[in-house]
């Protein structure tokens, strides 16, 4: 089995809708061990856009990675997803961030994530789930995350009920 985490983000239409599609779709790709709490955060790059929601999901799973990235792909797409500006806004944006300790360096798959590291908005929600989790090249989580901490990251609320 393979540990694998996935970042979720979003800030058009019903970002939360598109979190518990996209947890509801990898449900079925393993077991979900654990959901960081859903994170608003300002917009990195791209053009003025409204805030974000994000959040992190430990999913185990015996899936290769690129049947992840293309799950992730076809879920993005279900919740309305257009890549037309790069950093722009969007319904919904799966990353995987990490697959076990991989090194992964392909045209389509960069896994760590490479902007990982920089990210508190990713970091955060990784400690709150994983504690002492190493990234792989780059070090703890928690000591990466040192090095982000001015970034606005707030965490708002617990995953909302499936009941």
């Amino acid at each position: 089995m393979h540990n694998v985490f996935l970042a979720l983000g979003g800030n058009q239409g019903d970002p939360l809708q598109c979190f518990m599609l996209a947890r509801e779709t990898f449900s079925q790709m393993g077991t979900i061990k654990r959901c960081s709490g859903i994170y608003q955060t300002a917009p990195q790059g791209g053009p003025p856009q409204p805030d974000y929601l994000n959040a992190v999901l430990w999913l185990e799973t015996s899936w290769s990675c690129e049947d992840i990235l293309m799950r992730a792909l076809q879920t993005e797409h279900r919740c309305g997803r257009v890549r037309s500006e790069r950093f722009g806004p969007r319904t919904l944006d799966i990353d995987i961030l990490l697959y076990d300790d991989a090194i992964i360096e392909r045209e389509n798959l960069l896994i760590p994530h490479p902007r990982l590291h920089l990210r508190r908005f990713v970091l955060e929600p990784l400690q709150e789930i994983a504690p002492n989790l190493v990234i792989p090249a780059k070090g703890p989580v928690q000591s990466l995350l040192q090095h982000v901490i001015t970034q606005r990251v707030i965490r708002v609320q617990d995953w909302p009920s499936t009941h």
